[in-house]
């Protein structure tokens, strides 16, 4: 038992690790445990250029290579060689004892795994109390962390900056946030617990060597993984554990945010896409590195009894010996054991100690593929029997397995399983006493898992990755590179050593997303020589296009060419003549916008003209009287519209004359016959929003309607009476529609009153309520519906309607009376009618 047991605590980037493999290397002998075989092999490579190859050994489940003279391990903790005495024993993660599924290991390491001369344990400080109760005489050395963490809030993806990780809780999380950090950045790399080494070593480099600026990762980031972030970006703050969703306890938070900066560089943390923000007891315990202590450490019985698989049971279920230790009930070899003594097989066969001890290796086998106990618990029975029938595993069922895992081709959940699958396979060979060739096989699945692991790291990159924008990118960084080679296609497309990198519409630029907006100086240093050389022929393009190759944009007020803005309107000196400012633009001097400004106007002449353009030939028209054509400008200047303030007396003549040019005359307005067409409509309301900057876009009814039967609270009158709209107490009723209904209903009522009817008012709405309001503001006299007395029957009169006024005549009820007809009344004297026909 070693004299000297230490803790190193604290936060990550405290050095902890360091500090250990510098200890361990100066004993004669070490053992350091680790939670990840990734983080066993990658100071194993440490250690190999330290003491050399032929000291150094790495045991971990799938993988182990142990020279003879072997001094130093690097293992996972499961793996750790107890048995093998050693002057120095390091457990990293110690924290971990508190994992309900692996917790039992550590804690067994804890409570009795020792070095010769010094043993050290390394984690986080939320385990002090519980190591103090557990070991009284340990020295504990709590170290602060080396840099800063600092909360930055919320960030959407397009603003988080380079050298960061997001971080996300399921396989298509992360998948969905890569895509969208391809399309917007170029691409990032991958980390999740299910890769194998060689593929997050892969995806690792591809990120250190700064050909991504982006990694996207699961919790399996936190763990030991030492890269340049500078920024933590949670996309959630809750995880499936296997038995429940849940919010990240704190210290968690903490584990992976702590991977931003290292050494002596301050790290941030934050939040991004559908996750708002973190509590700010989180922040605070995250920042200041305070955390609530572990209550509890699970554990398992450290002499099981192999008696037989119930007693094996039993024993591994047994109650701790004090509080602080809790039993573990979830482990994967534990539920594989349960479901193993349920089999009369299994049972009948293990009547020795020596059959039960076997029973649990096999039960130890890793679910790396998490398929659940039913399919992981078949395949450690078929390896029992198989090495308690014949004494070892047939080379033709593993050589079966690892063939039916040897295939590249699949997506990447595929090769996962597969990797997941080998790795099974991995661990069965590395057990050498279970196959009579067991290196040969241990050969071949490490190679079928590198060609896998190869296979998954190109899927990743193919992806997840543009590698011809990563590319890009590199060389637009490369200050060295100044003269890259660049070039402009015939059809705008610009290119970089070969590669698209934008297009060249109108006179602008537009970069792909791939680029971000740090690097466009970058890119526009590059090719600001070939636009400049560009310009002159785009120039003559634009003075030689079509006046239909270019348009207004009514909702932003921009003149597009090649669907890109190159001017927009904004208040003239009158209605019809708005004034056009170019955008600004760095490769146009003062005689090009001069150019660009003619062709623009000539353009926006014509759109205006094409409102009204018989008017104009008429205004130069002198053979036309003179009231006429006094008229025609004033019309024009309305934009086709000219409402009447009084009752015209022009002669019949002059009628006739107006309309032979498509002028109606009619009795509220003149106005051109096709002034209500769609795209006039839209073109003479954009005339009047740039006027009068005050009418929403919204507002402007739809060339469809005729009639808007409830008045929005925000239509402007004086707007809508431009447009060629009729106000009817609270609704409104177009020009052209107002001037066909009243011209129909006095043709039809010229002197006297006349009833309404449904086909009268068409295309309207034939609303009752509303019919009053309608024919008052058409100018038309009414009679509402008289109601008969209590002594006359019948049907009330109808609604009628005048030219003019209704006059009031008073009636002779004798005369009335005498004048009734039974035969065919309509209102009937009922007294009368009794005494004439009594004694019928």
């Amino acid at each position: 038992m070693s004299d000297i047991i230490k803790a190193i605590l604290g936060p990550t980037n405290t050095g902890k690790t360091h500090l250990a493999l510098e200890r361990m290397m100066g004993h004669l002998s070490g053992t350091i445990g680790f939670p990840l075989r990734l983080l066993a092999k990658e100071n194993y490579d440490r250690m190999v250029a330290i003491k050399g190859e032929q000291y150094v050994a790495l045991i971990t489940g799938e993988e182990k290579i142990i020279p003879p003279k072997a001094k130093w391990f690097s293992c996972t903790v499961e793996a750790m060689p107890t048995h093998i005495p050693v002057d120095f024993v390091a457990i990293d993660e110690i924290q971990l004892c508190a994992d309900p599924d692996r917790g039992h290991i550590f804690t067994d390491r804890l409570l009795h795994c020792r070095g010769n001369i010094e043993t050290m344990f390394l984690g986080a400080d939320t385990i002090t109390p519980i190591l103090k109760q557990l070991i009284p005489h340990i020295e504990i050395d709590s170290r602060p962390r080396l840099s800063n963490l600092t909360y930055t809030g919320f960030d959407k993806f397009t603003r988080l900056p380079p050298r960061s990780a997001i971080v996300a809780f399921s396989a298509n999380e992360v998948y969905a946030i890569a895509e969208f950090i391809k399309r917007r950045h170029g691409g990032c790399a991958i980390v999740m617990g299910r890769l194998s080494p060689r593929t997050r070593n892969a995806q690792m480099e591809l990120y250190q060597n700064k050909e991504v600026d982006y990694l996207v990762a699961t919790d399996a980031i936190g763990m030991g993984l030492n890269m340049n972030v500078n920024h933590v970006a949670f996309a959630s703050l809750s995880k499936y554990d296997g038995r429940q969703l849940r919010n990240l306890y704190a210290y968690e938070v903490a584990q992976i945010a702590g991977r931003a900066g290292r050494g002596m560089q301050d790290g941030t943390f934050g939040t991004t896409a559908n996750c708002l923000g973190m509590s700010e007891k989180i922040v605070n315990a995250v920042e200041n590195h305070h955390f609530d202590s572990l209550k509890q450490l699970y554990w398992r019985n450290h002499t099981p009894d192999f008696s037989n698989p119930s007693k094996l049971l039993a024993s591994l279920s047994k109650a701790p010996p004090i509080k602080t230790l809790i039993t573990s009930q979830h482990a994967c070899d534990l539920q594989t054991l349960i479901y193993l003594i349920q089999d009369p097989e299994i049972m009948a066969s293990c009547t020795t100690e020596q059959n039960t001890k076997l029973l649990w290796e096999n039960c130890q086998i890793p679910d790396f593929k998490k398929l659940g106990n039913d399919n992981h618990a078949r395949i450690c029975k078929k390896t029992f029997l198989f090495l308690l029938k014949q004494g070892h595993i047939p080379e033709t069922w593993i050589h079966q397995q690892i063939e039916q895992l040897n295939h590249t081709h699949g997506d990447i959940d595929t090769l996962m399983q597969r990797l997941s699958g080998i790795r099974i396979c991995s661990y069965i060979a590395a057990k050498n006493q279970w196959l009579e060739n067991a290196i040969y096989w241990q050969a071949q699945a490490r190679e079928v898992e590198d060609s896998l692991s190869d296979a998954l790291h190109t899927a990743l990159m193919s992806r997840f990755v543009n590698q011809r924008a990563t590319s890009l990118l590199r060389n637009l960084k490369n200050q060295e590179k100044d003269n890259l080679l660049t070039s402009i296609s015939a059809t705008g497309h610009i290119l970089i050593e070969g590669q698209t990198i934008g297009s060249f519409k109108g006179f602008t630029i537009e970069l792909q997303e791939s680029i971000p907006q740090e690097d466009y100086k970058l890119a526009l240093r590059s090719i600001r020589k070939n636009i400049r050389k560009l310009i002159p022929q785009q120039l003559q393009k634009f003075i030689q296009s079509k006046d239909d190759e270019f348009e207004i944009e009514f909702k932003t007020g921009n003149i597009l060419w090649e669907r890109t803005p190159v001017a927009r309107l904004k208040k003239g000196h009158d209605l019809l003549h708005p004034q056009i400012l170019l955008l600004d633009n760095e490769f146009l001097d003062n005689e090009m916008k001069n150019i660009l400004l003619a062709r623009l106007q000539e353009f926006l002449s014509q759109q205006i003209k094409s409102l009204c353009p018989t008017l104009i030939k008429l205004q130069n028209n002198n053979i036309l009287p003179a009231i006429v054509r006094g008229l025609v400008h004033r019309i024009y200047e309305n934009a086709g519209i000219l409402w009447k303030e009084k009752s015209d007396n022009l002669p019949k003549s002059t009628k006739k004359l107006l309309l032979k040019y498509n002028i109606v005359q009619g009795q509220y307005a003149f106005y051109l016959k096709d002034i209500f067409k769609e795209k006039k409509a839209k073109l003479r309301a954009f005339l009047y929003h740039i006027f009068y900057n005050q009418i929403d876009a919204d507002t402007i009814p739809l060339p469809h309607l005729v009639y808007i039967s409830t008045v929005n609270a925000r239509i402007d009158i004086n707007f809508f009476k431009y447009l060629g709209w009729i106000k009817i107490s609270n609704q409104f009723l177009r020009l052209d529609i107002a001037e066909t209904i009243s011209k129909r209903l006095k043709n039809k009522a010229p002197k006297y009153p006349s009833t309404l009817k449904k086909q009268d008012i068409t295309p309207l709405p034939y609303i009752a309520e509303t019919i009053p309001s309608l024919l008052k503001s058409l100018d038309f006299f009414i009679q509402k519906p008289q109601k008969p007395s209590k002594t006359m029957i019948g049907p009330p009169a109808p609604l009628l309607y005048a030219t003019v006024p209704f006059q009031k005549k008073k009636q002779n009820k004798s005369k009335i009376k005498k004048h009734l007809k039974l035969s065919n009344p309509s209102v009937i004297d009922l007294q009368q009618f009794y005494n004439t026909h009594r004694h019928d």
